[in-house]
Formats: structure tokens, C-alpha cells, sequence
């Protein structure tokens, strides 16, 4: 990432807190956390919470916990906790609410009006800088986009732009190709499960021995008998129910996922355990850091955009894409076909 300079406001007690810490370099360290959580800030909840990656801080700073311990003592900042609600008389018990594990990042908030005090410039990193960023800036430019609008969300780390809701018709007939992610969701289902050492013989079968030639979604219309007026209706019907079973609260239509597939329906359980939104904010931050943070942010491609599960790049570029794509993530089965 490259360093650049940012404008940001600092009240007395931010400056008197970074202070405390006395040496030039940890204060001017301090001052890149608290920038680093200002940025963030404004992708906060109605309640005034944003989440913030650990990476993120730790990029900036290995020892960032010690200005976030002291943001928090002088009353700046306020970390999330959940509450467990005890039984039998005792007392309820509230704690940190993250799981690394998960991909569920800490979040904060501020006690204090950020957009007051005096403005100070500061070296700092920030994602804009990252090549992914930068690389979808230039695309779009390309294309002819203006006023640019780039943004990664806090939930699944997704990256929305300008093209994401209409390039189906804005980009269709420009000589435009898309490189995605045969079944994506399932597939990356399959393979989490695999690192952590979870088998279910019926799932495995769907992405091993010849998976080139299986398709998940085909699988689960014949299973479950789906009805529909042609086939593509039976498949967004299959869609839509993955994304209930594996999102959901559990309820499924009466489709007995759990009899199909016990042990992923006990390892999707186990993503829910502290709420069901849980488990789509895991795997779409597992897609993110495949499709953001390894494949756009080191393709060797001057123009791509990301949907997603999926690239675009030009018609000339595909096959370079497309062999890179392969070579950097074997586990997954790329297609291609013209947008």
C-alpha cells in the first residue's frame, strides 16, 4: 500500500490520549489508528457500531491494540459486546463479540462528535491505495464512469461500484467477458469444510471424482423433485433454497437438507451459533478475500472489474485471465463466457 496523506479532526482529548504515549513514533502511530477508525466510521449501523478487521489495524500498526486500549479508557472509544443471559439467578455475563475464526470482525464506535476540533494532515494507508481499489478506478474510468463510487462493506467485506447493478446492460456487446466461479457458494462451502476437516460423504461426492461434470444445483432439482416451467426456473428454485439452508434460520421449505447433507448442516449450525447472519457474513467474507484481496489485487490486467463471485475483463485478456485464475486457486472451477 502506498503511503499518502489524509485529512482528518481531532478533538483535545483525542490529542491529550495519543500523547500519553510520549515517543514521536508512537504517537505519530496513534494517530494512524485513530485515522484508520475514522475512515471506517462511516460505515457504522443506526446504533453508531462499525466493524474494523484486525488485518486492517495490523497492517498499520502490530501494536494497535494498546492506542485502541487507550481510546477506550479516555472515553473515545467503545467497543460492541453481546449479552449472555444467565439462568438459575446468576448474574448475566457480556463479552467482546468477534470470532477470527468466522471472519467476524470487532466492532467500535465513538463517544465523541469525530467531526469536531482541528484539522490535521497525516501519513496514512488507507484501501484506496490498495491495487484492487485502484484497479476498478481505472476501469471504470475506462468505460467512461463518472463520479466514481467504490465501497467495501463491513458485513462480508463485499466491493460495490458504479457498475455492479447494471453492467449486464451497460457493458453487454462490448466485447466484455466473465470469468466466475462454477456453483461458488457450494463449492466454497465444500472446500471450507474441507480445511477444517469435516466430511460428509453425500456433499464430497458433488465436488470430487470428475467435478467438472457435476453440478450441484442439477443434483438438488433431482433430489428434491423440483417443479418449474423450464429448467432455469427449477434452478433459481434450487438457488434459493442452498441460500435458505446455508443463510437461513433453517427453515427450508420442507426440503430435508439436514437428512441430505447431516454433517455440512451440523458445520453450518456451528456458523450460526451466535446468530444466523452469522453465517453469511463468514462466507462472503471467505469469497471476498479470493476474489478482492488475492484475484483483483494481483491479476496481471490493467482493466477487471469484480461482481462479486466473478470478474470481468476484456475479450483479448481472457484466456491470460482465465489460466492465472486456475493456476493462483486450483480449488475452484472457473468458467468464462461472453457478457
Amino acid at each position: 500500500m502506498t503511503i499518502t496523506n489524509m485529512i482528518i479532526k481531532v478533538t483535545d482529548l483525542v490529542k491529550q490520549s495519543i500523547n500519553e504515549f510520549k515517543n514521536k513514533t508512537s504517537i505519530k502511530n496513534g494517530y494512524k489508528i485513530y485515522a484508520a477508525l475514522y475512515l471506517k466510521s462511516k460505515y457504522k449501523n443506526n446504533c453508531g457500531y462499525f466493524s474494523i478487521p484486525s488485518t486492517y489495524l495490523k497492517s498499520i500498526n502490530a501494536r494497535y491494540k494498546r492506542f485502541i486500549n487507550q481510546f477506550e479508557k479516555d472515553g473515545i472509544l467503545k467497543h460492541y459486546e453481546r449479552i449472555e443471559y444467565s439462568i438459575d439467578g446468576m448474574n448475566d455475563r457480556t463479552f467482546k463479540y468477534y470470532d477470527t475464526n468466522k471472519g467476524i470482525c470487532m466492532k467500535y464506535k465513538f463517544l465523541i462528535d469525530i467531526e469536531q476540533g482541528q484539522e490535521i494532515d497525516i501519513d496514512f494507508s488507507s484501501e484506496e491505495q490498495s491495487r484492487w481499489y485502484q484497479l476498478i478506478k481505472s476501469s471504470l474510468i475506462q468505460l467512461g464512469y463518472d463520479d466514481i463510487r467504490i465501497k467495501r462493506d463491513g458485513f462480508g467485506l463485499r466491493v460495490w461500484h458504479n457498475a455492479i447493478q447494471t453492467y449486464k446492460q451497460d457493458l453487454k456487446g462490448k466485447g466484455m467477458i466473465v470469468i466466475d466461479a462454477k456453483c461458488s457458494q457450494p463449492r466454497l462451502l465444500y472446500n471450507l469444510m474441507k480445511q477444517s476437516n469435516i466430511r460428509d460423504d453425500n456433499y464430497y461426492e458433488l465436488f470430487e471424482n470428475k467435478p467438472e461434470t457435476k453440478d450441484f444445483y442439477n443434483y438438488i432439482i433431482k433430489q428434491f423433485q423440483l417443479t418449474g416451467i423450464n429448467y432455469d426456473s427449477k434452478r433459481d428454485q434450487a438457488k434459493e433454497l442452498f441460500t435458505m439452508w446455508i443463510f437461513g434460520t433453517g427453515y427450508t421449505k420442507g426440503y430435508p437438507f439436514h437428512q441430505l447433507f447431516p454433517e455440512a448442516s451440523l458445520f453450518i449450525k456451528t456458523l450460526k451459533k451466535r446468530g444466523y447472519k452469522d453465517s453469511a457474513s463468514y462466507m462472503q467474507r471467505q469469497e471476498a478475500k479470493i476474489w478482492i484481496d488475492d484475484i483483483m489485487q494481483n491479476i496481471p490486467l490493467d482493466f477487471a472489474l469484480p461482481i462479486h463471485d466473478s470478474i470481468i475483463v476484456n475479450e483479448e485478456d481472457a484466456d491470460l485471465a482465465l489460466n492465472w485464475c486456475k493456476e493462483k486457486h486450483p480449488e475452484i472451477i472457473f468458467t468464462i463466457k461472453e457478457l
